[in-house]
């Protein structure tokens, strides 16, 4: 039996224990919530023919909002159970974000769904940012800097809190334990990285899902924090990892890798003021061969990205100041044109938050973004167009957001 049937298990069993003939006070009613986020944001960059910024619009408006219907009873047993959908508030391609049902109780909480894994659901960030804007992963991020990290893989922000799952909230089993003396510790096991909907196998089925050519499955993610409130300060810690069971080969001479994520931060309050650092390794965020007779081809891409964060609360007032920055590690070898080189973006991003009532908030950022490579494009990539180096960015943005 594997680690991963192993921590399915030990999940399944906790709510075994708590069974037997159990009623509850009240049928499941379901409540409304979620939340509105807008923003109004102006960007100044490099838009020349051969720059990221080419042929994109200079302003925009750009919303995000979610309607979340939950519901939950007590058993006469004292078990809770619930479920949880959230609606996407404008059309998407994914029209239903997550979705799951939980069980809790004093073993902890177990949840089965579309959810995020235990890494992305749990991992520390630095203070500063707020509901649209940041310097790792924002609601809303204006820079067009994105075209050199498309070795590096899908995702082009710097985020520390994404996991190895090809979709984020693919159908697994969460378990959270009980707090014990402010340590909290969160796991999860995916069947299926890419399987989230019923259009991906895993709504209901006749027969089990096939493999597909480069999807990841069995895998674990696992995340432990801590947290301690003291006279006017606290601290909170968190430190976890991510690893892909196994990705299925493109083809018969093409090996893949199988990706290991790793994260950790830290923060520190005293009174109103708050600072905090953190980071996450992505060990093989792409790494693939091709053997060719005679000759083998090959790409490796291990990323990390690390920054710090600071706030300061007055009254309905906050001021928050982030900086991040993201390295990608490129190597190649056999026929690729170009040589191994070292990209990065930083990014840093000055908030501002006041908060207008219960649950309404009106926040505004000033951002810079810039990218480099080493060595320059033009020295490892010959053909490439020099305006893929060198890149930088200024941004304003104010937005409103609300939650209900």
């Amino acid at each position: 039996m594997t680690r991963q049937h192993l921590l399915a298990g030990a999940a399944i069993g906790a709510l075994v224990g708590t069974a037997g003939p159990a009623f509850a006070a009240d049928p499941i009613k379901l409540t409304v919530g979620g939340f509105f986020k807008e923003a109004y944001m102006v960007v100044a960059d490099d838009h020349g023919q051969d720059d990221f910024g080419h042929d994109n619009n200079t302003d925009g408006l750009f919303n995000d909002a979610e309607i979340h219907f939950t519901g939950s009873t007590v058993l006469d047993n004292g078990l809770e159970v619930g479920a949880r959908v959230e609606l996407e508030g404008e059309t998407d391609g994914d029209q239903v974000d997550e979705a799951w049902l939980w069980f809790a109780g004093g073993f902890g909480e177990v949840r089965i769904g579309s959810d995020d894994d235990a890494l992305a659901n749990a991992c520390v960030v630095p203070p500063g940012g707020t509901g649209n804007f940041s310097a790792f992963s924002p609601n809303q991020w204006g820079a067009n800097a994105f075209g050199l990290f498309v070795f590096g893989g899908v995702f082009s922000s710097n985020s520390i809190c994404s996991g190895v799952d090809e979709r984020s909230d693919a159908q697994k089993i969460v378990y959270i334990t009980p707090n014990f003396s402010g340590f909290q510790l969160t796991v999860s096991y995916t069947p299926d990285g890419r399987g989230e909907t019923h259009a991906d196998g895993v709504g209901p089925h006749v027969g089990m899902p096939a493999h597909a050519i480069s999807d990841s499955r069995h895998n674990v993610s696992a995340y432990l924090t801590y947290a301690y409130e003291g006279d006017d300060w606290g601290l909170t810690a968190g430190l976890g990892g991510a690893w892909e069971g196994h990705v299925e080969e493109v083809a018969d001479p093409v090996t893949v890798k199988e990706q290991d994520f790793y994260q950790a931060g830290v923060n520190l309050r005293v009174g109103n003021f708050s600072v905090g650092i953190a980071g996450e390794y992505f060990n093989d965020s792409r790494d693939l061969a091709i053997d060719i007779p005679g000759s083998e081809l090959a790409l490796a891409v291990d990323t990390w990205v690390a920054g710090i964060g600071a706030a300061y609360q007055t009254d309905a007032w906050t001021f928050g100041l982030q900086y991040s920055h993201r390295e990608d590690d490129n190597r190649f070898s056999g026929l690729f044109p170009f040589g191994d080189f070292d990209a990065q973006q930083d990014r840093i991003v000055g908030t501002v938050n006041y908060a207008m009532g219960p649950g309404i908030t009106i926040d505004a950022e000033l951002g810079y973004t810039w990218i480099d490579t080493d060595p320059e494009v033009e020295n490892f990539a010959p053909t490439a167009p020099d305006g893929l180096d060198d890149y930088d960015a200024i941004e304003i943005g104010i937005g409103t957001s609300i939650t209900f």
